[in-house]
């Protein structure tokens, strides 16, 4: 349960689980979950009781009764109840407290709550009596009907079949008869009420016996009346029994945990998958970027390009799968930050106009004066959005242009609504279908996959993503016309620039270079392969290669010689990446400040922006992609060469 809604439960709740010696008997009691109110109770002045042995804390516990019941329950396994004024929670609350005693895998869960009566004027005369038995002989719930002494003038069918019973057996006995001995008045306020000859409504969970003496775990509602010319009431006992109840709640309890453990179990499956993928995918990618450098034949040149694409399709349907398990999970976080949007869609337009250019199709980007540079949203989430959008267009476009227009409305005075509009001229969707392209892993239409490709994840994510950052993504469309998405989120407006939080400092590399030849690189990676594809990355613009294992075989080595950049795995055994580098920082190694890029198969989004807060100098995810690695190489190296400009076109 919620720990919040747990301690705002007006009831005290506890779990205590046995604590046994060598030879099994129990010897203590140990509290090993407590709300709020059960704290205040035991330990007044503050203070959590979890963890804390009964009978050491207090030795008067030992023997007493509520103690003792603790116990029966641990060793019958059996549920019980106990009613008492004398507990610490009882005598906080000056009230007699009922406890329920429920069994649990570890031990007992004590729930206490006071026996509340609330006291209703019962508006039915007593002309309509015949009536109300009519109603009592058909009932589906027990009823029983006593005199003010507690002897029984009545109980239904319903009650005689539940407790075995018969009516004429019962008659003129004791109400005791069906409930035990002392539980047909258990609250204080009750008999002071029962006494006083108030008109009352009393219900709470309680037991009744059946005639083979098991009780039945039932709910009783106890109410009053008067008969016409009656000095004393009548009570009348409503029984329902709970049993089924409390088992199909225990159920749905139990299968809420499985469900959530299943969620959880997959998003780790998710995380570990993706990091076993990229390991292998490195090297495969890695070796065809290889390949792709050297004299081969067209046929060659073609079947290495096939290659390449093949693994980076497989990156991003990776990538998809992960980010929409982690929406549905709940895991995925909308993260804030004041940014440059003007700046990030010239960024996201470059990246893409290129690809438009290979098909002959125009990319245009027009962004409305009512746009603010700075506004406060997250450009992760943002630039996934209109990169899914833009690339769709792309894609489904074969002839024509793909346009980008941005607006702005502010909604109040710190916020505002962006809305950008991708439009394109391709092949348009039937209006029937135009939902449907929304939902997970689906498109149009089958044959829509079997042409353009993709898993029909990016339009389901970026919708998602959308909502998140309260707002929402919608398209018109119309076949062989093309297609309009508009995307839609909220923003907060910028004051005044703000003095930037302290972040970690980066290392600054030694001297400046005009070139990567020359440059010492260690690379850290527990993967052979991942180190013979980096090596064969870096040899290639004359980077002189070390290699470590681990975190501390890296270390060694940059105590040993000077070093310009260090390429550092994350995972590893051992030592891991980030802790060698954390030890790194705050040694006095003639390395300590040396350039550390993170080479990790880590590449959920945002995972670039963790790192890069963690004070590592770069970040490149696996698998590796050589232009990458060696553009990232020359920016925290301030290098600018003919080879980088190659490495980068």
């Amino acid at each position: 349960m919620d720990a919040s809604l747990f301690d705002r439960l007006p009831i005290i709740v506890c779990e205590t689980v046995p604590v046994r010696d060598e030879a099994g008997q129990i010897i203590d009691l140990e509290w090993t979950d407590a709300n709020q109110l059960m704290n205040e109770s035991i330990l007044p002045e503050g203070g959590s009781i979890v963890g804390m042995r009964i009978f050491e804390f207090d030795p008067a516990y030992r023997g007493s009764e509520m103690c003792n019941a603790v116990i029966k329950v641990i060793e019958t396994g059996q549920p019980g109840t106990l009613t008492t004024g004398q507990g610490r929670g009882a005598k906080m609350l000056s009230k007699v407290m009922k406890t329920t005693l429920l069994p649990t895998e570890r031990g007992v869960l004590c729930c206490s709550h006071e026996i509340t009566d609330i006291a209703k004027e019962r508006d039915e005369a007593a002309n309509r009596a015949e009536l109300l038995r009519l109603a009592c002989d058909h009932a589906l719930h027990g009823i029983a009907i006593a005199n003010h002494e507690g002897s029984l003038l009545y109980i239904n069918d319903a009650l005689s079949k539940l407790t075995g019973h018969k009516p004429e057996d019962v008659m003129g006995k004791h109400a005791d008869t069906l409930m035990g001995p002392g539980q047909a008045v258990r609250s204080e306020e009750l008999q002071r009420k029962l006494a006083s000859g108030q008109i009352i409504q009393h219900i709470s969970d309680g037991e009744i016996l059946s005639l083979s003496g098991e009780r039945i775990r039932v709910s009783i509602a106890l109410n009053n009346a008067y008969l016409p010319d009656a000095a004393e009431p009548v009570y009348i006992m409503h029984i329902q029994d709970v049993r089924e109840e409390r088992r199909k709640a225990h159920e749905l309890t139990d299968a809420l945990h499985r469900a959530e453990q299943a969620t959880r179990l997959k998003s780790e499956f998710l995380a570990n998958m993706s990091h076993e993928i990229r390991t292998p995918l490195n090297g495969v990618l890695g070796m065809a970027q290889t390949l792709s450098h050297e004299k081969l034949t067209e046929s060659q040149a073609e079947q290495v390009s096939i290659i390449l694409d093949s693994g980076k399709a497989l990156m991003v349907l990776l990538n998809d799968i992960l980010d929409l398990s982690k929406i549905e999970s709940g895991k995925l976080e909308v993260s804030p930050v004041e940014s440059d949007l003007r700046h990030k869609l010239s960024g996201l337009f470059k990246l893409h106009e290129a690809v438009a250019e290979e098909k002959g199709i125009k990319l245009s980007l027009h962004i409305d004066p009512s746009v603010p540079s700075r506004l406060e949203f997250d450009p992760v989430r943002v630039r996934q959005c209109i990169g899914n959008l833009v690339s769709n267009a792309i894609k489904f476009t074969e002839q024509g242009e793909v346009m980008i227009v941005v607006t702005c409305d502010p909604s109040t005075e710190s916020e505002a609504t962006l809305t950008m509009h991708v439009s394109d001229s391709g092949c348009g969707i039937a209006p029937d279908k135009i939902e449907r392209i929304f939902d997970s892993f689906a498109q149009e239409d089958g044959s829509t996959s079997r042409k353009f490709g993709g898993t029909g994840l990016g339009l389901a994510i970026t919708r998602k993503l959308a909502r998140m950052m309260g707002g929402d993504v919608t398209a018109v469309s119309e076949p062989g016309r093309g297609s309009v998405f508009t995307l839609k989120f909220q923003a907060a407006t910028c004051g005044p620039a703000q003095i930037l939080q302290h972040r970690p400092a980066k290392a600054k590399p030694r001297h400046q270079r005009s070139g990567l030849s020359g440059t010492r690189a260690l690379v850290v990676d527990d993967n052979a392969i991942n180190v013979r594809v980096a090596r064969t990355f870096l040899e290639q613009y004359g980077i002189e290669v070390s290699e470590a294992g681990d975190g501390n075989e890296a270390l060694e080595l940059l105590k040993q010689e000077p070093l310009d950049i260090v390429l550092m795995d994350i995972h590893m055994p051992g030592l891991d990446g980030m802790e060698a580098f954390r030890r790194l920082r705050m040694s006095d190694s003639l390395n300590r400040i040396v350039p550390v890029i993170a080479l990790t198969a880590d590449s959920m989004q945002g995972d670039r922006e963790r790192f890069l807060g963690m004070g590592f100098d770069g970040y490149v995810s696996k698998p590796i992609e050589e232009r990458e690695l060696i553009s990232t190489m020359g920016q925290v190296l301030s290098v600018t060469s003919d080879e980088e400009v190659r490495a980068t076109g």
